[in-house]
């Protein structure tokens, strides 16, 4: 168990766990109320909690069969905690909780934190270039390739955002993490000609406030954006840099 943040009654902790007699690690950020959040895993969600687990490659056919089989594990860590699984909004990663960078970043009352890990050993791609490795139907994926490799980022805040500011904060955040990415000119896996604009598997979770300033546009124009912006920029480089890039 490891604090690694915590600030106006929010924090974060990495935590050591096992599911299945295989090591786990999980860091779960806390809040002291409940905060909004949008997650491109599950959508919209009131939340007490956010977090981020890294599952060794023996887990990964276990966690990819099915939906109810990546409930059962979230669950089963999230209970070891005394947390309930319906209470908050989990990514998956296969990259060490200790490649974990955190970021932050302030303007006036404004202040953006942001937890990001990074892999891009086999994964990276460059979207619209690239050829998609799976292909669903019912909710049911056949997949040619399981490159190892995501990005997940969880972006918080104390300013008090609109659905709309969250929704186009994920574009931000996206650009910010292209970024990243260009500046350390990683390259697509599939094409080495090609820059690589993420990973196939990414994920992002921004969590509201609760306070003011209510903002409502987050794009780069803001200042929201460019706080926002420049925290996932600097996370997203740390962790590609951490984690051996």
């Amino acid at each position: 168990m490891r604090t690694v943040w915590s600030r106006d009654g929010a924090y974060a902790v990495i935590y050591d766990q096992s599911f299945r007699g295989y090591g786990v690690k999980t860091l779960v950020i806390r809040f002291p109320s409940v905060r909004r959040a949008l997650s491109t895993m599950e959508g919209f969600k009131e939340v007490l909690y956010v977090c981020n687990n890294y599952a060794p490659r023996e887990l990964w056919g276990y966690l990819h069969e099915s939906s109810s089989n990546r409930l059962e594990y979230f669950s089963e860590l999230m209970g070891q905690l005394g947390l309930n699984i319906n209470d908050g909004a989990c990514l998956g990663i296969g990259v060490d909780m200790d490649y974990l960078a955190v970021s932050s970043a302030e303007h006036g009352r404004i202040w953006v934190t942001v937890f990001a890990t990074a892999g891009v050993r086999s994964n990276a791609m460059r979207v619209g270039f690239d050829e998609a490795q799976c292909e669903e139907d019912g909710g049911k994926f056949t997949c040619r390739s399981n490159g190892e490799g995501t990005i997940n980022i969880i972006v918080i805040t104390n300013a008090k955002l609109t659905d709309g500011a969250m929704a186009g904060a994920l574009v931000t955040i996206t650009e910010a993490k292209v970024a990243a990415l260009q500046d350390l000119n990683v390259r697509s896996s599939y094409n080495r000609d090609y820059q690589a604009t993420g990973t196939g598997t990414d994920n992002v979770i921004v969590v509201s406030g609760t306070e003011n300033p209510v903002i409502t546009y987050s794009g780069g124009h803001a200042k929201f954006g460019e706080v926002m912006a420049r925290a996932t920029y600097w996370a997203v480089r740390s962790a590609l840099v951490r984690y051996g890039f």
